[in-house]
């Protein structure tokens, strides 16, 4: 088994050869979108900077495959994707195995790039291989909660470390060591820091390797880490949301 609370820099493909068959309680991922983003914001600090093997989706089969032999049965694998990805996304989660459970969206709260019909949402894929209960029975599909400003951003897809933590609670059991192949920024590694959870990273672009290592030290040394993804209704009030 791989070295756990640690991100592994180099190919997961390769590096999930190194993880056991169903030794793995949760899979929580944002892969590329096969998109081929380039952001072109004029000011902005990502502009003309691409993402990874974000040009294609050729990884896709092998890597769905490759998930579903390491997950232990019972569980779930959450898979971010876009209107570019999820039909390849799906039809390979299909062919290696899982249930596709739920379609979530992640409502952003923030306009994304663009003209016209500018994108303020992501999807999400709740992906099982066998019972798999939540622990709250009338929550909608849609998640709110506000994007991290371009500012604060340490990546140009990131995700808010409030939406991960939910995910990661809201099944009815408890995940002990969950595996983020693309781990990009460290924001997986951050939510399961701050609910209590091991980890298991890997990360292809070394230069993103080392700011999650940053974020991940700084978050150890703070109760939650600040971003901008609390719920506004939380926000008037006060509180976080609630955390294992």
């Amino acid at each position: 088994m791989l070295e756990i609370n640690k991100i592994h820099q180099g190919d997961c493909l390769e590096l999930m050869k190194d993880i056991p068959d169903k030794s793995i309680d949760m899979v929580l991922t944002d892969p590329p979108y096969g998109m081929d983003l380039t952001p072109q914001r004029s000011k902005g600090k990502f502009k003309n900077i691409k993402i990874k093997n974000d040009d294609n989706l050729d990884w896709s089969n092998l890597f769905f495959k490759e998930i579903f032999r390491v997950l232990k049965k019972n569980t779930v694998a959450y898979v971010f994707c876009s209107h570019h990805s999820i039909g390849t996304f799906i039809k390979d989660a299909k062919n290696a195995g899982f249930e596709i459970k739920n379609l979530l969206v992640w409502d952003k709260m923030w306009f994304g790039m663009g003209g016209n019909w500018r994108p303020n949402f992501e999807l999400i894929l709740v992906l099982t291989n066998g019972r798999f209960v939540t622990k709250s029975a009338n929550k909608d599909n849609i998640l709110r909660y506000r994007r991290i400003s371009p500012q604060k951003s340490k990546h140009p897809t990131q995700k808010v470390v409030p939406l991960l933590e939910e995910l990661i609670i809201e099944p009815d059991y408890e995940p002990k060591i969950i595996l983020d192949p693309f781990m990009g920024s460290g924001t997986t590694a951050v939510a399961c820091q701050q609910t209590g959870r091991d980890f298991i990273g890997f990360e292809l672009d070394k230069e993103y390797v080392k700011v999650a290592e940053k974020r991940i030290k700084e978050a150890a040394g703070c109760k939650a880490e600040s971003d901008d993804g609390i719920p506004p209704t939380n926000k008037l009030v006060g509180i976080l949301p609630k955390i294992l």
